[in-house]
C-alpha cells in the first residue's frame, strides 16, 4: 500500500513539474512575442517620424509570403541581419527582360567623331516620341561629374548604349565620378561597353530643392560591365525621398557593387519590389541601399535576389544611416 501511495505521488509531482514546465515555456514565448510586437510598432514609428511632414512616403506591404530559414518574419536592420547570410538558391532558368516593342527608334553616336562628345550631351538631344533609343559609341569618352539624366516625357521606351563595332568601349568620368540616373527609364549596357571605376547607374530619380520624387519601375540590364549600380534612386536633400514602386537589375556581365535599394545622401530612399538576378559575376550584393550619413535612411520592401552566377560580399547594405529590409523573404537562405 505504501508503495502504491509513494508511486502515485511521485507520479503527480512529474506531472505537476511537466505542467509547469509548459506553462513557463509558454509565458516564455508569449513575452517573446510582445517583445517583437513593441520592436515592430518602434521600427514603423522610426520610419513614420523620419519621412517628416507632407511628405510621408506609405510602404506598400508585399502580401505574406513563407519565411525563410532561420527568420523571424520581422524588418531587417544593419544591427540584426545575420553574420552568415546566404541568398536562396534559385530554382528554374534565370528571368529573362526583352526591349519593349515601340512604333518608333532613335540613333545617336558618341565620341571623338560622334554626333555628340558625351553621353550627358547625347542623351539630351533625345527627340520626342524617341521609342526604343541606340547610342553607338565610337570611342571612349569622359563624362562631367554633374552626371548623365535621361530626359522623361520624350516617349523613350528604353535605352540601350552600345559600341559602333565590335570593338570596346569605356565611359570615363572626366572628374572624380559619374552619376547616371535612368529616372525609370529601362537602361541596357551592352556587352562591348565598360562603365569604368567610381560611376554609379541609379534606375530611379534624384530628389530636387523642394521635392520627393517616384518612379513607377526601374529596369537595368548589365551585359558588359558597370561598377556600382542601384535599382532604386537617390536622395540628397534632408526630409524628402526618392522612391521606387518596382525595379529589376539584371547582371549578365561584370559589376563591382550590386543593391537592391537606393543611395542616401541625406534625406531617404525606398523601393517597394526589387528583383536582382545576377547571371554574371558581382563583387558585392546588397538586399537593401546605400547611406552617406548618420541621417540618411535607405528601404526596401521586399528583394528577391537570384544569384545563378558569382558573387563575393552578401549583405544588406553599407552605410552610417539607417538601412533596412521590411520582408526577408527572397533576401535570406
Amino acid at each position: 500500500m505504501k508503495k502504491t501511495f509513494f508511486a502515485v505521488l511521485l507520479a503527480f509531482l512529474m506531472i505537476s513539474a511537466a505542467v509547469s514546465a509548459q506553462n513557463y515555456q509558454a509565458t516564455a514565448e508569449y513575452l517573446e512575442e510582445q517583445i517583437r510586437i513593441m520592436q515592430l510598432q518602434a521600427t514603423l514609428d522610426a520610419i513614420q517620424n523620419q519621412n517628416g511632414g507632407g511628405n510621408t512616403i506609405e510602404l506598400q506591404w508585399p502580401a505574406a509570403t513563407p519565411e525563410p530559414q532561420g527568420s523571424s518574419g520581422l524588418p531587417i536592420n544593419k544591427w540584426n541581419f545575420p553574420l552568415s547570410a546566404r541568398p536562396p538558391i534559385p530554382y528554374g532558368p534565370a528571368p529573362v527582360w526583352n526591349i519593349p516593342a515601340s512604333r518608333y527608334t532613335t540613333d545617336l553616336t558618341v565620341g571623338d567623331s560622334g554626333q555628340y562628345k558625351t553621353l550627358s550631351e547625347a542623351v539630351q538631344h533625345i527627340p520626342s516620341n524617341a521609342g526604343n533609343v541606340t547610342i553607338r559609341m565610337v570611342s571612349d569618352t569622359e563624362e562631367p561629374q554633374a552626371g548623365v539624366s535621361v530626359p522623361i516625357g520624350r516617349g523613350i521606351t528604353s535605352l540601350r548604349i552600345t559600341s559602333d563595332s565590335s570593338a570596346e568601349r569605356t565611359v570615363w568620368p572626366k572628374d572624380r565620378s559619374v552619376w547616371f540616373f535612368c529616372n525609370g527609364i529601362p537602361l541596357i549596357i551592352d556587352r562591348t561597353v565598360t562603365f569604368s571605376k567610381m560611376t554609379m547607374i541609379m534606375g530611379g530619380y534624384v530628389t530636387y530643392a523642394g521635392h520627393s520624387v517616384e518612379a513607377p519601375e526601374s529596369t537595368i540590364i548589365i551585359d558588359g560591365k558597370a561598377y556600382w549600380v542601384y535599382a532604386g534612386g537617390q536622395s540628397d536633400r534632408e526630409g524628402y525621398s526618392s522612391t521606387v514602386n518596382k525595379a529589376l537589375v539584371i547582371v549578365n556581365g561584370e559589376v563591382d557593387r550590386v543593391y537592391a535599394g537606393g543611395r542616401a545622401i541625406y534625406g531617404e530612399t525606398v523601393v517597394r519590389s526589387a528583383s536582382v538576378v545576377v547571371n554574371g559575376t558581382a563583387n558585392e550584393v546588397y538586399c537593401s541601399g546605400f547611406t552617406e550619413y548618420a541621417s540618411a535612411k535607405a528601404t526596401v520592401g521586399r528583394a528577391n535576389m537570384l544569384i545563378y552566377g558569382r558573387y563575393g560580399t552578401y549583405g544588406l547594405g553599407r552605410g552610417d544611416g539607417d538601412i533596412t529590409l521590411q520582408d526577408p523573404a527572397g533576401c535570406l537562405y
